[in-house]
């Protein structure tokens, strides 16, 4: 009982963040949305008992794409690219694929005889995989990871360098351009 409520809650407030994702006219809003949604799917990842996936899901998605998302839209925050607001014309094909896909979706699910079985031997690649990436031996993936999310770091410094406006002093008179 307790988990089909646990199920309902993250499916619920999965559902009315994705929607506030694609409704709000605010981009850094939809951003935090996103991370909503990501969150709680995560949080399906744990339901089901995959807590490597689970921890992969917010460390990649929402500690690493969100976050980039986040920076990038307040690196080149103007106006007109926070406000933006589809013409009709946009938001009426938008509503049809919308309501396509999720025809779609519900037929396939309705219409597909899911065979739930549980397998007699556990698969032990997800845990093979979590030992290598947390090995720092010759087999191990430890030093890649780390090297690779100080390059994304240094990318994303770089890029708020680049992205900074500093004006130029020239003899004594402040000229920014």
């Amino acid at each position: 009982m307790i988990k089909t409520i646990i199920f309902y809650l993250l499916a619920l407030s999965s559902v009315v963040a994705a929607i506030a994702t694609v409704t709000t006219p605010r981009l850094l809003r939809a951003a935090v949305y996103l991370a909503v949604v990501l969150v709680t799917s995560a949080g399906f990842y744990l339901f089901l008992g995959f807590e490597f996936l689970a921890a992969i899901q917010i460390l990649v998605y929402v500690g690493g794409i969100v976050v980039l998302f986040v920076f990038a839209v307040m690196l080149v925050s103007t106006a007109g690219f926070m406000e933006n607001v589809p013409s009709l014309r946009r938001r009426i094909i938008g509503f049809i694929s919308a309501a396509l896909f999720f025809t779609v979706t519900t037929s396939l699910f309705w219409l597909t005889d899911f065979n739930l079985s549980v397998p007699t031997e556990p698969e032990n690649e997800v845990n093979m995989l979590g030992l290598k990436l947390l090995d720092y031996g010759a087999d191990g993936y430890v030093l890649p990871f780390e090297i690779i999310s100080l390059l994304l770091l240094a990318a994303a410094v770089g890029g708020i360098v680049i992205a900074r406006k500093i004006p130029r002093v020239i003899s004594g008179e402040r000229n920014v351009g």
